[in-house]
């Protein structure tokens, strides 16, 4: 299945690289050209245990790919999104900024 992540942090890496791993067709997008570039090269720019090569080991597959342009991800059946959600100040309520 086609599936796209949206925000390549540590929850959208982790859950697209091991999406891939599943046998899944994962394509992650997000706005930070330097991050994207980064994790094509199988660089994370964060510590995740193992992620490293399970990055490696599905950008060669063909299955996992990142990029920067939103378009990509129109073809997908599922799309999860993975941006920050923190709490507004002041407030019980989550600060939606990133996902609109």
């Amino acid at each position: 299945m086609r599936i796209s992540v949206i925000g390549c942090g540590y929850l959208g890496t982790v859950h697209a690289a091991c999406m891939s791993r599943l046998g899944h067709d994962v394509v992650a997008v997000d706005v930070d050209a330097a991050k994207i570039a980064s994790l094509q090269q199988g660089v994370a720019p964060f510590f995740e245990p193992g992620l490293p090569d399970l990055l490696t080991e599905q950008l060669a597959t063909g299955r996992l790919r990142f990029t920067t342009d939103t378009a990509e991800a129109a073809g997908s059946r599922v799309h999860f999104i993975a941006v920050g959600t923190p709490q507004k100040r002041g407030e019980n309520a989550a600060d939606m900024t990133y996902v609109d």
